[in-house]
């Protein structure tokens, strides 16, 4: 997370209600991303993100959503309006099962994109990545995958998604991915992983004719590195 004070301006008027020297923007990351697999030109469309809150308390969030001829970039924030209040652990799945750290889940609508032929738009967003940033909130920004957009018609079974994730294989086999407060089921897990893994990964959701270790909904991988 990167914390930044505003004390002469204001970051967006329609994020904050007023200034105040403590009234502080602090940046946070998106670990997954879940989106359509196409669309059509100029229709508008909903991006679910999910990520660590960077805190509680008196806070607005902002997706921080920036649109080119080239890509769909999200670089969210939160604004502090007073203390930065650490969050409670959540619990994820059963009751057993260990609390993790409270997590952003949000959609964040697209107004529509321009295509006069057949093209695809990358989907971008800060996250945790090894190479250095240079951008203004100072997070690596990473493209997640891609969005068709198309004039005919569009497949409307397939949502795309990426992120990253950690993996875990029960003792009957099966894979899932925890993204979040999400998990799913992988339905072409790699055969070289150990019982537990974690990667940054691309693919999509969809419904498959039968259930997939009892999930009507799963994952197809498409990379993982």
């Amino acid at each position: 997370m990167v914390v930044r004070r505003v004390t002469l301006v204001c970051l967006a008027a329609a994020v904050l209600a007023a200034c105040s020297d403590d009234t502080r923007v602090v940046f946070t990351q998106v670990n997954w991303m879940e989106w359509p697999a196409a669309v059509l030109p100029a229709q508008s469309f909903s991006v679910r993100l999910v990520g660590f809150n960077a805190g509680c308390g008196d806070a607005r969030f902002s997706s921080g959503m920036t649109v080119d001829n080239s890509a769909v970039t999200f670089e969210p924030f939160f604004v502090f309006n007073g203390p930065q209040i650490a969050c409670p652990l959540a619990l994820h799945g059963a009751a057993t099962a260990p609390p993790i750290f409270a997590f952003f889940d949000v959609q964040s609508t697209v107004a529509g994109l321009t295509a006069p032929t057949a093209r695809s738009y990358d989907l971008r967003a800060a996250t945790d990545v090894a190479i250095p940033a240079t951008g203004p909130s100072s997070i690596p920004v990473r493209t997640f995958g891609t969005i068709g957009v198309r004039s005919d018609s569009v497949d409307a079974s397939r949502t795309n998604a990426g992120g990253r994730v950690s993996a875990s294989r029960d003792s009957g086999g099966c894979v899932r991915i925890f993204a979040g407060v999400s998990q799913y089921v992988v339905e072409n897990p790699p055969a070289d992983t150990a019982t537990f893994w974690a990667a940054f990964v691309e693919g999509y959701l969809y419904k498959p004719a039968a259930t997939v270790c009892g999930d009507s909904i799963v994952f197809h991988l498409v990379s993982r590195n």
